[in-house]
């Protein structure tokens, strides 16, 4: 069971089914972990309860919590759709399937075009101009600009990574998947049963004890955000470097790239008067 848009979908007895929120009346815990999704009903008439069993009561509280934050909110006295009429069955359901990547890796491909011309046009506005000064800074200023801009957009996913997940984190026990020392992958299992990789970007020593054992906290709406359990010394020391590092370069890269372009159409608009 996991919360998808403005749905809930449950795979159980061999189908899966997608509950719209607004069939929702409440999502609640049961015994041993188990979770039970009330659907709406009319005055005197018993509502559909799913349930869906095991689990762990941590996991079961937080997705509970996280599928009731979300459902809409009813003015009283509006009549109430038996929730079980809107549940559509998807059809057979797949243990091993995975959900689909979220689309938008179009809008990295625009911005990537798009950057791209707009440096081949600055540089071609210098060039043509005979600035052969900031055109060399033109061409060679992309490369702190980038990898500025780059170890800061790491540091601050990071740090924005760290804040969500320490408001609505699940933690569960990783066990080791593979590999050696620095380089192990350990495994764990979201809330839709669907078994997931991490990679610990710290060393595995700061992690003490049982080196085939790693507690790691995870995001239930974006299971793939997960980041081992850490003190916070240890999470200061990992964004420092991209901070210390990324805040320089990108300042170089903006003197020698937008800035150049600022002054050299200020200049022309201040010689042309």
């Amino acid at each position: 069971m996991w919360l998808e848009g403005r749905a809930v979908r449950l795979s159980q007895d061999g189908l899966q089914r997608r509950i719209p929120l607004t069939a929702v009346e409440e999502v609640r815990l049961g015994a041993e972990g188990s979770v039970e999704v009330v659907l709406t009903a009319s005055p005197g008439v018993s509502p559909t309860v799913y349930r869906l069993d095991g689990g762990a009561r941590r996991a079961a509280d937080q997705f509970a919590r996280t599928v009731n934050e979300a459902l809409p909110r009813r003015v009283p006295g509006t009549p109430v759709r038996d929730g079980e009429q809107l549940v559509e069955v998807l059809g057979t359901a797949s243990p091993s399937a995975r959900l689909p990547a979220p689309a938008g890796r179009w809008r990295s491909r625009l911005v990537i075009t798009v950057s791209a011309l707009l440096y081949l046009a600055g540089l071609a506005v210098f060039v043509a101009a005979g600035d052969t000064g900031r055109a060399m800074l033109w061409g060679i200023g992309v490369l702190p600009l980038g990898s500025g801009g780059f170890l800061l957009f790491l540091g601050m996913t990071w740090w924005y990574d760290r804040i969500v997940l320490n408001r609505r984190g699940v933690s569960v026990m990783a066990t080791h998947a593979r590999g050696f020392e620095s380089r192990s992958h350990f495994a764990y299992v979201d809330l839709q049963g669907v078994k997931r990789e991490i990679f610990p970007s710290l060393p595995s020593r700061h992690y003490g004890g049982d080196y085939t054992r790693l507690a790691i906290v995870f995001d239930p709406l974006r299971p793939t955000r997960a980041a081992p359990v850490a003190p916070g010394r240890h999470f200061a020391a990992q964004i420092s470097g991209p901070l210390a590092i990324g805040l320089p370069l990108l300042a170089l890269g903006l003197f020698m790239v937008p800035y150049q372009m600022v002054d050299f159409l200020y200049q022309g608009i201040h010689d042309a008067r």
